[in-house]
């Protein structure tokens, strides 16, 4: 009887158990959809304060299981605001509309190797730049279409040449003597950005004894990436946000995401646009009388008769800048984008063509390039990222640049007086011999300075969830990727060029080539603790990260030549090098959201060893640790306040080669191959230098949801930093790199969004940052050192046009000139800083109907520059202020010139400006004027915009950002006749189908 029961009991009392369980359940379905009712696929929906959900399909539905009672359904997509619906008890269906999420709320940030979070659980402060926001007007390079819109970030051309040149510098230096740039990261794959000189020292001698020089108006290699592919970039400007980079980010880290497919049907886009090019800043020349031009040139009577008028007056005034950069032939560019694809396989492909002439003849920049990206989902435990991008660029630079051969186009324009016309005329130019050693309008036609990259990026990312069960889930990261490019250098200056024929070996070429290859691979595990309540999610990571990084570089030059190519040259000089480093990290964090998502805490521990290290086996470790608290509705009109406070360290890796001395072959010793030391010798402990910072802010969400504001202060100290100090004679050596000194920088930032006007049919969303921040060197020398207390870094020429010095107690980036005392004895002083006081980007977009305006300004207060591109002029007696000279020698310049006897520094400038970096203005073409042209044509807008086109400034030079030694920490601000910068203007066609 017992057993008869039990049988009946039990199938019983599943049943009731089923019963009851399935009464206290129900299944809540549902549409997400936009602002435009379209369907949103992969919107997150979730029962509120837990994490149980489902993700939107790609008609935007979903079914999820929910309680019984009452509920809250929570719906969140990246590009829109998340919202929170209430689903009464026996309601069974539900239709959410998203906003746009237009002051970024919602946006996700790395945190780690393979994890992220929302921004507002963020406890450092990273910005982010979405991809549409680098299209308010067509800029070649990324970092160009970056400049005035991240807070803290300067980013300075260091020339205006074609094909990019520009540094990103973030929170101020990060090093003295190292390297200068962020870490690049695309899609998982660290990329290069080295700069490699292209030859053009064999002619313009800017540095004696070599072929290869820093002068050479370096293009840095992220200049490759297409700024149209990006979907979005994350700025980590700080340490406790790059630590997870380990020994490679004290300069920041710069993460690029490219675009990727969603799913649905096919969208295809179109751009085509067409612009021009023109010089944006003069520097004009001086009118001369016959009287001071046969003092100055002792010009012959016919001469005189020649070139001037009976009253002394020129006859002709040659504008000779026009003659060389007077060109304005059309620009053209074309990108074309597909993406779609269902929910296991996403795709997205993209082509550019670019053609944009530079505004001297033989210079401009080309550039195509093809992206596919590709994402495969395999069931609903694993899904694979790929990409593959192929770029090929062609810059055309011309020769301009510091020279001391007076063959650049500026060095020699400042020494050839406007009464001469260099202009060709049936190919035939002016000989000005008697005045400099080239005719600059015959440089740019006759002679070729290209430099041809192309270069491949492939990424490969595989998640796999390994696990879940309950309140957990683990799961394996794998990311890899390679990053390879080759660079060619073709320059050749023929014989029948005036300063090449009046060589002892004339002609001129130069063939340089580069290869680098960068491999990526990483391992990652996730592991994620996530209890229904929603009180508390852990995020638990741990990996490995390896890269591999081989430069190979070869140069000849040829001389006493009319071929192209360098080997057929009566004189030849070879050069070339070899660097390979390599790199392996591992690393712990943990990451806790507590109190449903309002306290976050982050910690974490990297540790890396490097074959540029002089231990190569040794591990360095990186530290990090954030907090952030948020509190809701604190007070009225003040939606959100979130406190945070976050510390962390990160490293600069030395130079490659700094650890040991190198051997240098070549030498003939009576016909046997010798060897010889390069001078060079590091130090036994030589390490990277360490970053160390300290970062508090306050962030603020107000006036429900329409403002946003960030407030941060920050302490960076840099410790162990490299410095190269001169050895005496008897060591055998020149130059000791030793990590010996300690400096700091403190800085605010601060960003408010805010959108005055947000309705269907208007919007304005305007923007404005700023930042500031002060440096200082605390110790130099430290033990291994203790009598040094300054030293000079180089990068300039001298004190005499102003100059760097680094010295205990004073800011390294410190411009230093001379002046005299009471006593008239000529003094050592310090004339101001090269770094800005601040900087201010502003920004307004605003659309009203089918109306759209945007623009931008930049601008930089204070700061100063070395203005040697006006010392030229001066000694020429050639600029535009030595006008007044034709009377009396009371000009400006004959002024500058007599003070230069008293000892004083003359060209040391302010060099703060304001400029209108973007303007676009475009219109959305009607829907009924679309349909006429096809159904398939779902959009179409028309733009016409601008970049760089006015600059305010006191500054006198043709830019007041320009760099001659490239990119560098401390050595900027010298300007020596540099490409000018170009205003371009264009026209575009958007049109979507």
């Amino acid at each position: 009887m017992r057993k008869l029961l039990s049988s009946l009991l039990v199938p019983l009392l599943v049943l009731v158990t089923a019963a009851q369980a399935s009464a206290q359940q129900r299944q809540i379905t549902g549409t997400v959809t936009g602002p435009d009712r379209q369907p949103i696929a992969a919107a997150s929906v979730r029962i509120a304060g837990s994490q149980r959900g489902v993700n939107t399909d790609a008609q935007g539905r979903f079914v999820l299981p929910a309680p019984a009672g009452d509920a809250s359904i929570s719906v969140s997509r990246i590009g829109f605001t998340t919202r929170t619906v209430a689903v009464p008890a026996g309601q069974g269906e539900v239709a959410v509309q998203l906003q746009q999420d237009i002051l970024n709320l919602e946006a996700v940030v790395v945190t780690g190797q393979a994890t992220a979070v929302r921004r507002q659980n963020l406890a450092n402060s990273v910005a982010v730049v979405s991809g549409d926001n680098l299209q308010g007007a067509p800029a070649q390079t990324v970092e160009r279409a970056l400049q005035g819109k991240v807070a803290g970030a300067n980013i300075a051309a260091n020339s205006g040449a074609p094909g990019g040149g520009l540094q990103i510098s973030l929170r101020g230096i990060s090093s003295i003597g190292g390297s200068a740039d962020p870490l690049f990261v695309v899609d998982g794959v660290i990329v290069s950005n080295v700069s490699i000189p292209s030859g053009q020292n064999a002619v313009s001698q800017a540095s004696r004894g070599v072929n290869s020089s820093t002068q050479d108006q370096l293009v840095n290699r992220i200049a490759d990436i297409n700024p149209n592919d990006i979907e979005n970039i994350e700025i980590l400007k700080g340490a406790s946000a790059s630590a997870i980079y380990g020994s490679k980010a004290s300069n920041g880290v710069v993460i690029i995401t490219t675009r990727r497919g969603r799913a649905g049907r096919p969208q295809l886009r179109l751009t085509q646009r067409f612009g021009m090019f023109e010089q944006n800043r003069t520097l004009g020349a001086r009118r001369w009388t016959a009287e001071a031009a046969q003092d100055h040139y002792g010009l012959s009577n016919a001469e005189v008769a020649q070139y001037f008028n009976a009253d002394g007056s020129q006859k002709q005034f040659y504008d000779n800048e026009e003659a060389v950069f007077g060109r304005r032939d059309l620009a053209r560019e074309t990108s074309l984008s597909v993406s779609g694809g269902t929910e296991q396989t996403r795709y997205f492909v993209s082509g550019l063509l670019q053609d944009n002439p530079g505004i001297a003849e033989n210079t401009g920049y080309e550039k195509q390039a093809l992206q596919l990206n590709l994402d495969q989902a395999f069931g609903s435990r694993a899904t694979l990222a790929v990409g593959a991008g192929i770029i090929h660029s062609v810059a055309a630079r011309g020769l301009t640049g510091n020279d001391n051969a007076g063959v650049s186009y500026y060095s020699a324009l400042s020494y050839t007086p406007s009464f001469i016309d260099i202009s060709g005329h049936n190919g035939v130019f002016a000989n000005t011999s008697d005045y400099i050693a080239s005719n600059p309008a015959q440089t740019a036609a006759l002679s070729t300075n290209d430099e041809d990259v192309w270069r491949a990026i492939g990424s490969a990312n595989l998640s796999v969830n390994l696990f879940s069960g309950g309140p957990h889930t683990l799961r394996l990261v794998g990311n890899g990727g390679v990053d390879y490019f080759q660079q060619r250098n073709d320059l050749y200056f023929p014989l029948e060029l005036q300063f090449e024929n009046d060589d002892e070996l004339p002609g001129t070429a130069v063939l340089g080539q580069a290869a680098n290859v960068n491999l990526n691979t990483g391992v990652n595990l996730v592991h994620v603790f996530a209890p229904e309540s929603g009180f508390l999610t852990a995020t638990t990571s741990t990996g490995m990260q390896y890269e591999d990084r081989d430069l190979s570089l070869s140069q000849i030059v040829g001389r006493n030549t009319t071929s192209r190519i360098p080997a057929f040259a009566a004189k030849k000089e070879l050069d070339g090098s070899r660097s390979r480093n390599r790199e392996f990290g591992v690393y712990l964090q943990e990451e806790l959201l507590a109190l449903d998502e309002h306290l976050s805490v982050t910690a974490g521990l990297r540790a890396d060893r490097s074959s540029a290290n002089a231990d190569e086996e040794q591990y360095y470790l990186y530290p990090k640790a954030a907090a952030s608290y948020r509190l809701d509705t604190p007070f009225n009109n003040l939606d959100e306040l979130k406190f945070r406070i976050a510390y962390g360290s990160s490293g600069n890796l030395p130079f490659y080669g700094q650890r040991f001395t190198s051997a240098l072959g070549g030498t003939n010793l009576e016909g046997v191959l010798g060897l010889r030391v390069n001078g060079a010798v590091g130090d036994p402990d030589l390490h990277p230098e360490r970053t160390t910072e300290l970062e508090g802010g306050i962030d603020a969400v107000l006036l429900g949801g329409n403002a946003r504001l960030e407030l941060t202060a920050y302490n960076k100290t840099v410790s162990d930093f490299i410095i190269t100090p001169p050895l005496a004679p008897s060591t055998g050596f020149g130059v000791y790199a030793v990590n010996a000194g300690r400096y700091r920088v403190r800085g605010v930032e601060a960003m408010l969004e805010a959108t005055p006007i947000h309705r269907n049919s208007a919007t304005w969303l305007s923007r404005v940052t700023f930042a500031a921040d002060r440096a200082k060197v605390l110790d130099l020398g430290g033990d291994k050192l203790s009598s040094l207390t300054q030293y000079n870094p180089g990068n300039h020429f001298g004190f005499d046009y102003g100059g760097y010095r680094i010295k205990e107690g004073e800011s390294p980036t410190a411009m230093w000139g001379y002046d005299v005392d009471d006593e008239g004895n000529q003094i050592e002083v310090i004339y101001g800083d090269a770094n800005p006081d601040f900087r201010v980007g502003f920004s307004n977009d605003i659309s009203f109907g089918p109306v759209a305006f945007y623009a931008l300004l930049d601008w930089a207060h204070g700061g100063l520059a070395a203005n040697l591109t006006k010392s030229y002029y001066d000694d020429s007696q050639n600029g535009e202020d030595w006008t007044g000279c034709n009377t009396s020698d009371t000009c400006a310049g004959a002024e500058r010139v007599a003070r230069q006897g008293d000892g004083v520094t003359q060209y040391i400038e302010d060099a703060g400006y304001v400029k209108l970096r973007e303007v676009s203005v475009s219109y959305a073409l009607p829907s009924a004027l679309l349909q006429r042209v096809g159904r398939s044509v779902s959009g179409a807008r028309l733009t016409l915009s601008g970049r760089d086109l006015i600059t305010w400034t006191d500054y006198t030079g043709l830019n007041p950002e320009v760099s001659n030694f490239g990119n560098r920490a401390v050595g900027r601000a010298i300007d020596v006749t540099p490409f000018p910068t170009s205003r371009s203007i264009w026209l575009g066609l958007d049109v979507t189908f």
